[in-house]
């Protein structure tokens, strides 16, 4: 089962339509997203024109359930949005979006260096379903530049992308950083999205920059997403990392 999945993904990622990764390549200079925030921006100032303020009151209001700053240990919000619970079975237990950020250092203007969201989604896991999934995360991003599976969890998997905003030098350095063939232990697979930073740090390289996507299925059903964009570097502001 595990080396299927891995097929499937390599034959999906080898057959990604060239439209949807010349439209990437096209939109490189424009930032990366989660819910229309990008990272860098500052907690209160502003970044190309933007503020956070205005994008949670004119693009995240009418999904907005809850927010809630945090001030330990460092600067956090963590809310609730709304999302469209008629595309998701009846079964469906979580029926809200939840999104985290994290902010660096106050000498670092409080700037964002960590998004997170975790939303329910209904999609077959089997090949037109997975197809349809790396479409959309690669029209979001760039281009998949690692895939962890783990035999234990098939139709489970984690896929890693450098940030393509870097210089090229940057993204290769990055990337030669990156296991080939990426394996976790099922430990860390299982336990991948609550681990911390320094965690992190030890996985992925402690200045990684870039977009993570845990896809999770059960019974043959793709069930939830966790998205998240991530600066290590910045991170280092207000975190002591390996």
């Amino acid at each position: 089962m595990l080396r299927r999945w891995l097929m499937l993904f390599a034959m999906l990622l080898c057959a990604a339509p060239a439209a949807t990764q010349d439209a990437a390549a096209q939109e490189v200079g424009a930032p990366w997203r989660i819910n229309n925030i990008p990272l860098d921006i500052p907690l209160e100032g502003e970044l190309n024109g933007e503020y956070l303020e205005g994008i949670y009151q004119e693009k995240l209001m009418d999904r907005l359930q809850s927010s809630i700053l945090n001030e330990w240990p460092s600067y956090h919000i963590h809310s609730t949005l709304k999302i469209d619970k008629s595309k998701l079975p009846k079964s469906t237990l979580a029926v809200e979006e939840v999104m985290d950020l994290y902010f660096s250092s106050a000498a670092d203007a409080h700037r964002l260096f960590w998004i997170r969201a975790h939303k329910p989604i209904a999609a077959p896991a089997d090949a037109a379903g997975i197809a349809a999934m790396i479409g959309m995360i690669e029209s979001n991003f760039a281009k998949i530049d690692r895939v962890i599976t783990d035999a234990a969890m098939p139709g489970n998997a984690i896929l890693v992308i450098v940030d393509t905003h870097l210089s090229p030098d940057e993204q290769a350095r990055m990337r030669a950083g990156l296991p080939e063939p990426f394996i976790l232990s099922h430990d860390d697979f299982t336990e991948f999205w609550s681990m911390d930073l320094q965690s992190r740090a030890r996985v992925l390289g402690r200045d990684f920059r870039g977009a993570i996507v845990l896809l999770n299925s059960f019974n043959g059903q793709l069930q939830s997403m966790q998205t998240e964009l991530l600066d290590l570097k910045r991170a280092q502001m207000v975190f002591v990392l390996p």
